[in-house]
């Protein structure tokens, strides 16, 4: 056991420079550091230009509209941008470039001399993107994280990666890290498989510059032009559907090929494939003492902070539950397997122990924070919950009486995936009848009616297929693999402050689950799956940093004694409202 940690104390004067700060993780992580450890010296926060927006502009937008930061901004009021412009410097960079893609010579020596912690929170969490995209967030941004970290005075790299890189290592997985290690036994070579991909990737270009393959992409174009009535005459419209053409199907067999080469190592999808190098590269690339593994297991909806149920876009376990809020009720999982939920804000504050325990150099290698080994929930048990929401919601409501009175009841089960209404037998039964309805030689009275629900069908099959994909996507998180992620590293020290505290002991499941998570997903996410806008989020003061602050931040000036000063700015007496906030608040994904 070491001995206890104050979070207040560790962080006091620190500087720390924060990378994917605009992910869901990283904005509940900036704002929880900002609210609840005032004593922090500065945070920088890389950012890359986006749609011709500045760094600076993306994080000043980011701050005023996003409610992660809806508790900052109602502790300090119109004093808000003054907060944030002493405690926050946006750096302008790319975590895929070499040491960031920070232009200025003088920030980068200055951070090299300054920093103290870099938390590498950027990263792509698409299941199965293109792998060129993979490569250049997910692994060429760790090999980048770790030079720069190995170039900085004393700073330590506390990388985010996940329990699952595991891949399809089933049972009790330990807490540990080994560069060579593949799921399926065979021993990995990170530096040659990232040659074979690059060489790969080469290869895949050069097929689709051939002529067979300009042949192709041009038939499929005339093929959707056709099908859709469009006119085959208007090159310029034909060559712009041939460009999108192509880029599909080049995106299209460069996802295949990192599904190939995840599945031929054992790892379950391009994510976990990459996330598993980017962590092989550090260990490689840096001694133990300065680099950290972050592996939280799923991370879903805030239980406390900023407040209960806030979520962000397309997350883990999302398009399940939305989908179970159907008719689709039979869910294929296996009965008793662990599904490991961890909260946001539960996740961001092991961030935060982790990060302590690194500035006092008694960090453990690999933090995985997960719910299954302290705070078991069954997939089963959450489909349950998650139904039980679903019809509570329904009964108050449903936009119908049918969604009221039948789908409120309309209970959700587990299911073997060969079970009567698994999603091939529906499938199939529906296109029996879509086919039906179309050759059967009905009366002419009775033939439009036919068509009528012809076409109905084909819709169902479209949701059928979304279905399909999905329980594809998720097979073997819920049925073909079970795993208990051992989360003991991040209770090796006592925590001084109780807002700090992460042991998942403390979740209820069901008030969790049916009380925050599923209305908070309804809230923020599910607008997405509808082309819907989730709320949004205005301050009562409207936030802009100060101009004095955004000169400054354009164009930095190097400062022998910023850390001096910024230091003595950690270690200011704070204000009775200040301190009073640093109690714990009431109680807040892949």
């Amino acid at each position: 056991m070491h001995s206890a940690l104050s979070i207040h104390q560790t962080f006091a004067g620190r500087h720390i420079l924060l990378t994917g700060a605009s992910g869901f993780l990283g904005k509940v992580w900036l704002a929880m550091v900002l609210h609840r450890v005032p004593t922090v010296g500065k945070i920088y926060v890389l950012l890359r230009p986006k749609a011709l927006r500045a760094a600076l502009d993306r994080f000043e937008r980011m701050v005023a509209t996003s409610p992660a930061f809806k508790p900052l901004h109602e502790l300090h009021g119109a004093a808000m941008g003054e907060f944030i412009a002493r405690r926050v410097e946006v750096v302008e960079g790319d975590v895929s470039l070499p040491g960031f893609g920070i232009q200025d010579p003088e920030l980068a020596a200055r951070l090299h001399r300054d920093l103290d912690l870099i938390v590498n929170c950027a990263g792509l969490v698409d299941f199965d993107p293109d792998l060129r995209e993979a490569m250049s967030t997910n692994v060429d941004g760790a090999r980048n994280a770790a030079a720069f970290t190995a170039r900085c005075a004393r700073a330590r790299l506390l990388h985010v990666s996940t329990c699952y890189v595991t891949g399809l290592r089933n049972g009790t997985i330990p807490e540990t890290l080994d560069p060579a290690f593949s799921p399926c036994g065979d021993a990995f070579d990170v530096d040659a498989e990232c040659a074979e991909v690059a060489t790969a990737s080469e290869q895949i270009l050069a097929a689709h510059e051939s002529p067979d393959a300009e042949a192709a992409a041009l038939a499929e174009t005339l093929e959707q032009m056709r099908a859709k009535g469009q006119d085959e005459g208007n090159q310029m419209m034909v060559r712009n559907i041939l460009r999108r053409v192509k880029r599909q199907r080049l995106k299209d067999d460069f996802v295949a090929e990192g599904q190939r080469r995840a599945t031929r190592w054992g790892w379950h999808n391009i994510y976990t494939y990459s996330k598993s190098m980017a962590e092989a590269l550090i260990a490689k690339a840096l001694p133990p003492e300065r680099w950290s593994m972050f592996r939280p297991a799923i991370v879903e909806s805030a239980l406390e902070y900023p407040f209960p149920g806030w979520n962000q876009g397309f997350n883990t376990c999302t398009p399940l539950i939305y989908l179970l809020g159907g008719w689709f009720r039979h869910m294929p999982a296996r009965v008793g397997n662990p599904f490991d939920v961890i909260p946001v804000d539960f996740v961001c504050r092991g961030l935060v122990v982790a990060g302590a325990a690194m500035l006092h150099g008694q960090h453990a290698p690999v933090y995985q924070c997960g719910s299954s080994d302290r705070n078991l929930l069954t997939i089963d048990r959450a489909i349950e919950l998650t139904a039980l929401a679903h019809r509570k919601h329904l009964r108050a409501h449903g936009d119908t009486a049918l969604e009221r009175v039948l789908l409120s009841r309309w209970d959700a089960i587990t299911t073997d995936l060969d079970h009567l209404f698994s999603v091939p037998n529906v499938r199939s039964a529906a296109e029996g009848l879509r086919d039906w309805l179309r050759e059967t030689k009905f009366p002419k009275f009775m033939r439009r009616r036919a068509d009528e629900w012809a076409d109905k069908t084909d819709d169902a099959l479209d949701t059928v297929e979304t279905i399909d994909k999905m329980v594809d996507l998720y097979q073997p998180f819920v049925h073909d693999n079970a795993y208990i992620f051992t989360s003991q590293a991040l209770f090796a020290a006592p925590v001084v402050e109780p807002e700090f505290h992460c042991d998942p002991r403390s979740i209820e499941w069901r008030r969790y689950w049916v009380d925050v998570h599923v209305p908070g997903l309804r809230k923020w996410c599910f607008p997405l799956f509808e082309n819907k806008t989730p709320p949004a989020y205005s301050p009562r003061h409207a936030f802009k940093l100060p101009r004095s602050a955004t000169s400054e931040q354009a164009a930095p000036e190097h400062r022998a004694d910023a850390r001096v000063a910024h230091a003595d700015l950690g270690r200011a007496q704070l204000s009775p409202q200040l301190a009073g906030h640093l109690a714990p608040h009431h109680a807040e994904v892949l």
